[in-house]
């Protein structure tokens, strides 16, 4: 049965940064080398101002057919930031990235930035964590009380 548990038990606690002024290109580099899906932009005092994604890259400058080294990640970045705390449960978690249509939720202690907390975090947690064959026998004697009352 899926509990739940804390995000600290899942969270990236690796949190990779590129400055505004910088290139969607270089963006797209960077997540290449670092075989990740996000980084966060930060200003010139190093200040995090927003997050570009993959998706960002995908929607704002390929399907827009834009040259990636015109588009700067200031124009591509997704704004404001979106948080939780770091002893939130996965419910939780999961809960806001929905509400807030996002895949990259940033996770904090207090107020120090610890960590990341993505979709695919949450999906491999999941995959290896719940048990299938209760919630299908759940879903049966559900349908199965549906068919009865029916």
């Amino acid at each position: 049965m899926l509990t739940l548990e804390s995000i600290n038990k899942i969270v990236t606690n690796k949190l990779e940064s590129i400055h505004f002024h910088e290139s969607a290109q270089e963006a797209a580099k960077k997540m290449k080398h670092k075989d990740i899906s996000s980084l966060l932009v930060i200003n010139e005092s190093d200040v995090h101002i927003g997050i570009v994604t993959e998706k960002d890259l995908v929607s704002k400058v390929c399907i827009q057919n834009k040259k990636s080294t015109e588009v700067l990640v200031n124009d591509i970045m997704s704004s404001p930031l979106v948080y939780i705390e770091y002893k939130a449960t996965l419910e939780e978690a999961a809960k806001k990235m929905v509400d807030n249509k996002i895949q990259h939720l940033l996770v904090k202690n207090a107020d120090s930035l610890v960590g990341i907390l993505t979709t695919t975090d949450l999906s491999t947690y999941l995959r290896q964590n719940i048990d299938l064959d209760e919630i299908n026998a759940s879903i049966l004697e559900s349908l199965m009380k549906q068919e009865k009352t029916g």
